[in-house]
């Protein structure tokens, strides 16, 4: 049998591939636990694997928060596409807004090892553009009122961050009623302000 050309690369296996999946949903619940600080050991006990097997496949835990990180950057976009796909335009930036908030609320604790790792600029401009778009839809739609824009929309979601920090201890879901209050701000028929 020969061996592969130099040059190509061999593609992971499929239990690879799965062990990663594991690690990173491991690595995401004890973040969201402990923080940052979290050992690679207690990252390995919630996976079911032995330590070996995570530094096999992640160097580290700066390996880990930036596949985490990609993954995030992923399920926006997704996120996005889907609210974007929503026939009902009000659903749509609904949902998109639960699911900011519901991540930054898993990710509280971990937050700032992560904003570096998805705020680039090419990520930054992607994900306005789909804001930019469901505000617009909204608009059109006579969901949200007449000169309501993306940065009204991106706002909020900058707020829901600084709610989800200020009261994540002691009222955990304190950032859905501030979501709902906002966006009832933004609704057509609400009073328009100088802008």
């Amino acid at each position: 049998m020969s061996s592969p050309a130099s040059g190509t690369t061999r593609r992971p296996r499929r239990d690879a591939l799965r062990n990663d999946a594991i690690i990173i949903d491991a690595a995401r619940a004890v973040f969201a636990e402990q923080g940052p600080q979290a050992s690679m050991e207690s990252i390995a006990a919630r996976a079911g694997l032995g330590v070996g097997t995570i530094y096999r496949r992640f160097a580290g835990k700066e390996d880990l928060l930036d596949a985490i990180a990609r993954l995030f950057v992923e399920e926006m976009d997704a996120a996005a596409a889907d609210a974007l796909a929503d026939p009902d335009p009000a659903r749509g930036l609904d949902r998109f807004i639960d699911f900011v908030g519901a991540f930054n609320a898993e990710k509280r604790r971990y937050a700032a090892a992560l904003t570096e790792r998805v705020t680039s600029e090419e990520v930054s401009r992607r994900i306005m553009e789909k804001v930019e778009r469901l505000t617009r839809r909204a608009v059109e739609a006579g969901v949200l009122a007449p000169g309501t824009t993306g940065r009204d929309v991106e706002a909020l979601i900058v707020a829901i961050r600084a709610v989800v920090g200020a009261t994540a201890e002691s009222e955990p879901d304190a950032w859905r009623r501030f979501a709902r209050i906002h966006l009832a701000g933004l609704r057509a028929g609400a009073p328009e302000t100088d802008r």
